[in-house]
């Protein structure tokens, strides 16, 4: 086992992952998860022809390693069929950006493990993230190339040295880097799936799109949206324009193909009014999170698409509280090494998901000043200067690998699992966290987004009120510590251990042993430390979830931080 548990990889207990309808489990228990519908909004795919050169996609990988970690019909017995580590995660290899494309056939794969057929709204799932997955990489393989030339040009000797020059706009460089993170969700099957969109439809939405997204302003001119927090009109983002009325922003794909269709009514009457004025931003790694062009901070926008396990319109609930929640973890975070980048406004439609946003702060008001911005999705990433992670990058450059990555955990753990013996769980994966670099240190931790938090009220050291039935509502501790075993420790730090093992040479064991040292020496309630430093963790069955949709499915996986 490569950077596995100490003391060999204990045998999985008897019960293997049961694609069937099952009982929520703490971690399964994700809202934006569980709530996924079998039948996708919308069927359209790609279109006919065949796939962009450079595609070198292989899903076929993907889901043998999710069949695998999720001991799906008792897979996850004999040898593995690729290198093992932490987590029961298996390494399968990378195929290059600008590699041929390969032949291998997910549903097949599948179908061989389950021994039986895929069901129809998977294997449309699947489709979609084959062909967006090769548009993708397509794409990402010229930016790449551009991305080179600049460094050489620049004389920069790796990605990092590059970065390192750009300290003068935090959000511009961290929205570039964004876009690093190629294959998406690196434990999920459907990481690329966006169901509803067509080829147009990707080229201009998506990651790699080369101009900026007109997002449009919708203004509420009768009061007939519902908000929290601050007006939208005073975000930077928004900065200069002449708007009278509140207004609330709308993805333009959401605004043709849903909110005109299901709310002419309004517009009709001149309740609500599609203004000229557009604002220009990017799309960031959550796709329907977008970043500014012109002016920084973000935009999270309703976008009622397929992505990874659900569609990805906003509930008013979530609206709601992103600003509250963020004021009250903004205080609990006043002084230390991590910082939470605030929401500071929602709107909505009452009894609607499909016309709402949330505004974000821009990275300039947390990062500290001389430091450049990384996203944890960019460090797992494969650097177009070197070929190497940036993340090992930014160890060579440091000049010790562990001590770079212990650094860098440091500044994650202590406080997020503080927060969680607090009642509140952050889903600190890739995705949501972010790390200020003073050259090749890491100085502070930066998390994002709160829409897969969970709270514990009674536990919790402030008062919220929470929506009856929000998933964000976690009945017991057991929910909000599974919530940062599995963010945390399984999708954010196991890939940058991965990566570090693969292109530093990195003692994952080692590295994993003295987080489990780290863990044990903080005060924490024993109940804490007795689930992080277990034989066996949770973990979210993604690959079975999406087998039985609506339902919640968990698999326990074998923890590196278990003590002897």
């Amino acid at each position: 086992m490569v950077g596995g548990r100490r003391g060999g990889r204990a045998r999985p207990r008897p019960g293997a992952v049961d694609p069937r309808p099952g009982p929520a489990g703490p971690v399964a228990d994700q809202g934006h998860h569980r709530d996924a519908p079998g039948a996708p909004p919308d069927r359209r795919h790609l279109g006919a022809g065949p796939e962009p050169a450079g595609g070198g996609v292989n899903l076929t990988d993907r889901i043998l390693a999710a069949a695998w970690r999720e001991d799906l019909n008792g897979r996850r017995t004999g040898p593995a069929p690729a290198p093992e580590g932490p987590f029961n995660q298996l390494a399968y290899p990378d195929p290059p950006l600008d590699g041929a494309p390969e032949d291998d056939d997910p549903v097949k794969a599948l179908e061989a493990v389950l021994g039986a057929p895929v069901p129809a709204h998977l294997a449309a799932e699947l489709e979609s993230a084959r062909t967006g997955r090769a548009l993708a990489r397509h794409r990402a393989a010229a930016r790449a190339r551009r991305l080179a030339a600049v460094a050489a040009r620049a004389g920069a000797p790796s990605l990092a040295h590059l970065i390192d020059t750009c300290k003068s706009d935090v959000d511009t460089t961290a929205r570039l880097l964004e876009t690093l993170a190629t294959d998406g969700h690196q434990l999920h099957p459907c990481a690329r799936t966006r169901l509803g969109w067509d080829r147009a439809d990707l080229e201009r939405y998506d990651l790699e799109t080369p101009a900026p997204i007109p997002i449009r302003l919708v203004a509420d001119r009768a009061g007939v949206l519902d908000r929290s927090g601050a007006d939208f009109r005073t975000h930077p983002m928004l900065a200069g324009l002449d708007l009278p009325d509140p207004v609330v922003p709308v993805h333009p794909w959401q605004l043709e193909h849903r909110v005109l269709p299901a709310h002419a009514d309004l517009f009709a009457t001149g309740r609500l009014r599609l203004l000229d004025t557009t604002v220009p931003a990017w799309p960031t790694a959550a796709i329907r999170t977008l970043a500014g062009h012109r002016h920084p901070g973000f935009l999270k926008l309703a976008l009622g698409i397929h992505i990874t396990s659900t569609r990805r319109d906003i509930s008013p609930a979530t609206a709601l509280l992103a600003p509250v929640l963020s004021a009250h973890l903004t205080a609990l975070d006043a002084g230390g090494p991590h910082r939470l980048l605030p929401d500071l406004a929602g709107a909505w439609l009452p009894g609607r998901r499909d016309l709402t946003a949330i505004a974000r702060a821009p990275l300039s008001a947390v990062v500290p000043a001389g430091t450049v911005c990384v996203p944890a999705t960019a460090l797992a990433a494969r650097s177009p200067v070197t070929g190497v992670s940036l993340a090992a990058e930014y160890a060579h450059w440091h000049g010790d690998p562990g001590a770079w990555l212990r650094a860098y955990a440091a500044l994650f753990v202590p406080p997020v699992l503080a927060e969680a013996a607090m009642g509140i769980g952050l889903e600190a994966h890739l995705q949501n966290s972010l790390a200020a670099m003073d050259g090749p240190t890491p100085v502070a931790a930066i998390s994002r987004d709160l829409g897969g938090a969970r709270l514990h009220l009674p536990t919790v050291p402030f008062d919220v009120a929470l929506p009856p039935g929000s998933p964000v509502d976690a009945p017991s501790m057991d929910q909000v510590r599974a919530k940062v075993a599995y963010t945390l420790f399984q999708n954010h730090l196991a890939a940058l251990a991965a990566a570090l093992e693969r292109d530093t040479g990195l003692d994952a064991a080692a590295f994993w042993a003295d987080l489990a040292d780290l863990v044990a020496s903080l005060d924490l309630p024993r109940a804490d430390r007795d689930c992080y430093l277990a034989p066996r963790l949770p973990t979210k069955a993604l690959l079975s979830m999406r087998l039985a949709p609506g339902r919640e499915i968990e698999a326990a996986v074998d923890n590196p931080l278990a003590r002897p």
